[in-house]
Protein backbone atom coordinates (compact mmCIF):
# COMPACT_ATOMS: atom_id res chain seq x y z
CA UNK A 1 0.00 0.00 0.00
CA UNK A 2 2.88 2.40 0.65
CA UNK A 3 4.27 1.86 -1.99
CA UNK A 4 2.01 3.39 -4.55
CA UNK A 5 2.17 7.07 -2.66
CA UNK A 6 4.09 9.15 -4.25
CA UNK A 7 6.90 10.69 -2.06
CA UNK A 8 6.27 14.37 -3.24
CA UNK A 9 2.50 14.27 -1.38
CA UNK A 10 4.04 12.77 1.12
CA UNK A 11 6.30 15.90 1.73
CA UNK A 12 3.29 18.38 0.55
CA UNK A 13 1.39 16.96 3.61
CA UNK A 14 4.03 18.14 5.55
CA UNK A 15 4.68 21.23 4.43
CA UNK A 16 0.94 22.39 4.86
CA UNK A 17 1.26 22.00 8.77
CA UNK A 18 4.55 23.80 8.88
CA UNK A 19 3.25 27.17 7.27
CA UNK A 20 0.08 27.11 9.44
CA UNK A 21 2.11 26.85 12.94
CA UNK A 22 3.83 29.81 11.29
CA UNK A 23 0.52 31.47 10.92
CA UNK A 24 -0.39 30.70 14.27
CA UNK A 25 2.33 32.07 16.35
CA UNK A 26 3.14 35.01 14.33
CA UNK A 27 -0.29 36.21 15.19
CA UNK A 28 0.10 35.23 18.76
CA UNK A 29 2.91 37.27 18.92
CA UNK A 30 1.57 39.94 16.85
CA UNK A 31 -1.48 39.62 19.32
CA UNK A 32 0.90 40.17 22.84
CA UNK A 33 3.18 42.67 21.09
CA UNK A 34 0.33 44.83 20.43
CA UNK A 35 -0.94 44.44 24.15
CA UNK A 36 1.72 44.95 25.14
CA UNK A 37 2.16 48.16 23.72
CA UNK A 38 -0.84 49.23 24.87
CA UNK A 39 -0.48 48.45 28.71
CA UNK A 40 3.00 50.08 28.07
CA UNK A 41 1.01 53.16 26.58
CA UNK A 42 -1.30 52.73 29.25
CA UNK A 43 0.86 53.06 32.33
CA UNK A 44 3.05 56.16 30.83
CA UNK A 45 0.48 58.45 29.44
CA UNK A 46 -2.27 57.43 32.81
CA UNK A 47 -1.84 60.30 34.95
CA UNK A 48 -0.74 59.97 38.86
CA UNK A 49 -1.85 62.81 41.29
CA UNK A 50 -2.15 63.19 44.58
CA UNK A 51 -3.54 65.30 46.65
CA UNK A 52 -2.96 65.66 50.60
CA UNK A 53 -2.85 68.03 53.36
CA UNK A 54 0.20 70.04 54.63
CA UNK A 55 1.33 72.39 57.03
CA UNK A 56 -1.66 73.98 59.05
CA UNK A 57 -1.30 77.63 59.19
CA UNK A 58 -3.66 78.32 61.90
CA UNK A 59 -3.77 74.73 63.90
CA UNK A 60 -6.89 76.06 65.46
CA UNK A 61 -8.84 76.87 61.89
CA UNK A 62 -8.66 73.81 59.47
CA UNK A 63 -8.89 76.18 56.91
CA UNK A 64 -5.47 77.38 57.16
CA UNK A 65 -4.68 74.19 55.76
CA UNK A 66 -2.14 74.22 52.62
CA UNK A 67 -2.75 71.54 49.88
CA UNK A 68 -0.68 69.79 47.89
CA UNK A 69 -0.93 68.52 44.64
CA UNK A 70 1.35 66.19 43.52
CA UNK A 71 2.37 64.71 40.07
CA UNK A 72 3.94 61.28 40.59
CA UNK A 73 2.99 60.65 36.73
CA UNK A 74 5.58 59.71 34.17
CA UNK A 75 4.31 63.18 31.86
CA UNK A 76 3.96 67.16 33.08
CA UNK A 77 0.22 67.89 34.10
CA UNK A 78 -1.39 71.46 32.10
CA UNK A 79 -3.71 73.87 33.19
CA UNK A 80 -4.88 72.62 36.80
CA UNK A 81 -7.26 74.08 38.13
CA UNK A 82 -7.81 73.83 41.74
CA UNK A 83 -11.37 73.47 43.48
CA UNK A 84 -13.31 73.08 46.82
CA UNK A 85 -16.77 71.40 47.17
CA UNK A 86 -18.45 70.60 50.38
CA UNK A 87 -21.05 68.15 51.93
CA UNK A 88 -21.54 70.46 54.95
CA UNK A 89 -19.21 72.90 57.41
CA UNK A 90 -20.00 72.62 60.87
CA UNK A 91 -19.24 76.43 62.30
CA UNK A 92 -18.98 77.10 66.03
CA UNK A 93 -22.47 77.51 68.08
CA UNK A 94 -24.19 74.79 66.03
CA UNK A 95 -24.48 75.98 62.72
CA UNK A 96 -24.35 73.87 60.13
CA UNK A 97 -23.92 74.80 56.04
CA UNK A 98 -24.74 71.80 54.22
CA UNK A 99 -23.93 71.65 50.78
CA UNK A 100 -25.40 69.21 47.69
CA UNK A 101 -24.72 65.72 48.96
CA UNK A 102 -22.99 64.72 45.28
CA UNK A 103 -19.92 67.08 45.74
CA UNK A 104 -21.52 69.23 42.76
CA UNK A 105 -21.03 72.72 44.77
CA UNK A 106 -18.02 74.00 43.50
CA UNK A 107 -15.66 77.06 45.02
CA UNK A 108 -13.00 77.95 42.92
CA UNK A 109 -10.26 81.24 42.85
CA UNK A 110 -9.60 81.63 39.18
CA UNK A 111 -6.15 82.43 40.28
CA UNK A 112 -5.45 79.32 41.67
CA UNK A 113 -4.66 77.65 38.23
CA UNK A 114 -1.33 76.07 37.37
CA UNK A 115 -0.07 76.11 34.21
CA UNK A 116 2.41 72.92 33.91
CA UNK A 117 3.42 70.31 37.27
CA UNK A 118 5.99 68.72 35.90
CA UNK A 119 6.87 64.53 37.15
CA UNK A 120 7.61 64.78 40.70
CA UNK A 121 6.63 68.31 41.26
CA UNK A 122 4.24 69.70 43.45
CA UNK A 123 1.72 72.69 43.85
CA UNK A 124 0.33 74.19 47.22
CA UNK A 125 -2.74 75.80 47.66
CA UNK A 126 -5.17 77.25 50.68
CA UNK A 127 -8.63 75.95 50.62
CA UNK A 128 -11.23 78.74 48.75
CA UNK A 129 -14.07 77.98 49.74
CA UNK A 130 -15.65 81.37 49.18
CA UNK A 131 -14.40 83.33 52.67
CA UNK A 132 -14.48 80.56 55.20
CA UNK A 133 -10.81 81.24 55.67
CA UNK A 134 -12.35 84.56 57.97
CA UNK A 135 -14.32 81.71 59.69
CA UNK A 136 -13.23 79.09 61.83
CA UNK A 137 -15.13 75.68 61.43
CA UNK A 138 -15.17 72.76 63.46
CA UNK A 139 -15.89 69.98 61.28
CA UNK A 140 -16.11 69.57 57.57
CA UNK A 141 -16.89 67.09 54.86
CA UNK A 142 -14.89 68.38 51.82
CA UNK A 143 -13.68 67.32 47.86
CA UNK A 144 -10.61 69.05 46.69
CA UNK A 145 -11.48 68.77 42.79
CA UNK A 146 -9.05 69.04 40.17
CA UNK A 147 -9.31 69.76 36.83
CA UNK A 148 -6.60 69.33 34.11
CA UNK A 149 -5.01 68.16 30.56
CA UNK A 150 -3.16 65.58 30.44
CA UNK A 151 -1.20 66.38 27.20
CA UNK A 152 0.54 69.46 26.69
CA UNK A 153 0.39 68.94 23.21
CA UNK A 154 -3.51 68.30 22.85
CA UNK A 155 -5.22 71.14 20.58
CA UNK A 156 -8.09 71.24 21.96
CA UNK A 157 -9.46 71.33 25.39
CA UNK A 158 -11.52 68.96 25.28
CA UNK A 159 -9.80 65.93 27.22
CA UNK A 160 -10.06 68.01 30.14
CA UNK A 161 -9.42 65.04 33.39
CA UNK A 162 -11.28 65.36 36.66
CA UNK A 163 -10.15 63.59 40.45
CA UNK A 164 -11.86 64.53 43.29
CA UNK A 165 -9.95 63.72 46.50
CA UNK A 166 -12.44 63.74 49.53
CA UNK A 167 -11.23 64.59 53.30
CA UNK A 168 -12.96 65.41 56.64
CA UNK A 169 -11.97 67.35 59.68
CA UNK A 170 -11.11 65.62 63.29
CA UNK A 171 -9.81 67.47 65.80
CA UNK A 172 -6.82 65.64 67.98
CA UNK A 173 -6.35 65.15 71.24
CA UNK A 174 -3.65 68.40 71.58
CA UNK A 175 -6.58 70.70 70.17
CA UNK A 176 -5.73 70.87 66.93
CA UNK A 177 -7.62 70.03 63.57
CA UNK A 178 -6.34 67.31 61.12
CA UNK A 179 -7.51 66.43 57.89
CA UNK A 180 -8.61 62.93 56.66
CA UNK A 181 -8.43 61.50 53.51
CA UNK A 182 -12.24 59.50 53.21
CA UNK A 183 -13.39 57.46 50.12
CA UNK A 184 -15.46 59.01 48.00
CA UNK A 185 -18.63 57.13 47.68
CA UNK A 186 -18.64 56.84 51.55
Amino acid sequence: MGKNIPKASKDYTQGLKRPRVRRVLSFVLAALGVWGVYVTTWVVAKPRVFVYPSVALDPANPAFTIFVVRNEGYLAIHDVKFECSMKYLKLPGDITIIGLGDYTNRFFDPNQVARVIDPGEEWSELLSLSGMEHNKFENADITVNLLFRPFGFWPFSLYVHKEKHRFETRRGKDGQWHWLPQPINK
